[in-house]
């Protein structure tokens, strides 16, 4: 799936994806980079509302295992069990999340769990960038649910 696919999934499936101007720019199996502008997620104190933050953030884990399931072929629901989120920073301009797998062991295990049990957790990492700058750390943990056919 390249990036124009997913972010057509993202736009048709995930209405909020829309409300918060999501445009993938990187959709690989290894990276998930997707951008986001200021003017839809703008609070009172001009800055990006947090929220929003953490909703791009979490887009950005979900479409990783998104993609990933689809590139071994494995039709699961992805759900979100847990987050924690540091904000660093506040964000004054357009800003883009990144998400990429910091051991790919972990990938493995997931598959061979999800394969064997029908269910299986990963835990994500996810930046927000203003620019170059981290303004945000965010770690999920998301569960592959087997569909049953």
């Amino acid at each position: 799936m390249n990036q124009a696919k997913l972010e057509q999934y993202l736009l048709e499936n995930i209405p909020l994806s829309s409300a918060l101007g999501v445009t993938v720019s990187v959709a690989s199996a290894e990276k998930i980079i997707l951008s986001a502008p200021i003017g839809p997620n703008i609070n009172h104190k001009l800055t990006v509302f947090g929220g929003s933050l953490h909703s791009v953030a979490t887009l950005a884990c979900w479409s990783f295992v998104f993609i990933n399931l689809k590139q071994l072929n494995i039709d699961a629901e992805i759900v979100i069990s847990a987050s924690h989120t540091k904000y660093l920073t506040a964000v004054t301009t357009d800003f883009k999340a990144e998400c990429t797998l910091e051991n790919k062991d972990d990938l493995v295990r997931f598959e061979k769990i999800l394969q064997k049990k029908g269910k299986a957790r990963i835990k994500l990492h996810a930046k927000i960038y203003q620019g170059e700058n981290l303004a945000m750390d965010y770690h999920g943990e998301f569960v592959g649910i087997k569909k049953q056919n």
